[in-house]
Order: structure tokens, then sequence, then C-alpha cells
């Protein structure tokens, strides 16, 4: 079973068993609660769980958890993860994808298809999204996850497709 991570159980909020989560990207707040989530250090030694509320507030997201009634049972959970497995996580729409399956793709060129890199990982900079590359020659490049850099992203092949104009000023 695949786990993703949606949020990190930042500390306990009240006396009543609410916790501060941090959220990565939009899925926690798309979850319909109650529902089976999984909450731990990794996907690996992750353990079941029933997310009982999900409420946005001003200053983020709190959360409540069955089984977790008091501040103390809150604190516990601080600095845990909270996973979904993959068949859980929202469609999204036609050209969106999740960071963690552009991971690993091929980064190609736009005219010839030639291999330049692959996907290390995706980085959430203040301004915008960008794509952690390993260069064929070694070097590590940060290319924007936007219209000018992207052209496209091919799930049948894994490849995203970087503009030429755009490699050229990374070579």
């Amino acid at each position: 079973m695949d786990l993703v991570a949606i949020a990190v159980v930042k500390r306990a909020i009240g006396l009543n068993g609410h916790c501060a989560a941090l959220a990565h990207g939009e899925t926690l707040g798309a979850l319909k609660a109650p529902i089976g989530v999984y909450i731990g250090e990794d996907g690996r030694r992750a353990s079941e769980a029933t997310l009982k509320e999900v409420e946005l507030r001003p200053q983020g997201y709190v959360v409540l958890f069955e089984g977790v009634c008091d501040r103390t049972a809150a604190e516990a959970l601080q600095g845990q993860s909270v996973f979904v497995r993959e068949d859980q996580l929202p469609q999204l729409a036609d050209g969106q994808y999740y960071h963690f399956r552009l991971k690993g793709m091929a980064v190609v060129t736009e005219s010839s298809g030639k291999k330049i890199g692959t996907v290390r990982d995706t980085v959430n900079l203040p301004s915008m999204d960008a794509l952690d590359v390993v260069l064929a020659n070694g070097h590590d490049a940060i290319i924007p996850y936007n219209e000018q850099a992207v052209v496209r992203v091919d799930d049948e092949r894994r490849e995203i497709v970087v503009s030429d104009s755009y490699i050229e000023e990374l070579l």
C-alpha cells in the first residue's frame, strides 16, 4: 500500500485534543471527515487513525483524531506526519499533477527529446513550485514548474518536456 504524506502535526491546540497541522498542498482541506488516515514518522511505520475534524482557521489547519481527547494525547502526536492512501487522493484537473508523481521522471528537450536529467524532487518556493533536477552531467538545476519552462508532462513516457529556450539558459 502506497501512502502519501499530506500534513504534519505541529502542536496541540487547547485542552480537548485538537492539533495544529501544516498541510502539504490542498489535500488535507479537501478530505471529508470522518475519514481513515495514517499517522507516523514515515509511511512504513504509520498507524491507522480516524480524522474526525478538519478546520481551516486564519492561522492554518486544526485537526482532531478519534481517541485523542486531551492536550497530553495531542502533544504526543507532535512531529508525526499524516498520510492517506494514494487511492484516497482527490482527482486533479487535466494538466495538474501531484508532486510525488513527478519524482523520477526524465527531463527532455522540446525539439529533440534528448534526456537532459531526472527529477530528484519538487521544491515549493515562495513565488512558485520548481523541479529539482539532476542533470546528465551530474550537476543540479532548479527548473521552474511553470508554462514558460515546462511544455508538457507525458505520464505514459514518464517525461517532462522542457522548452528549448529554457534549456539554453540552463546549460
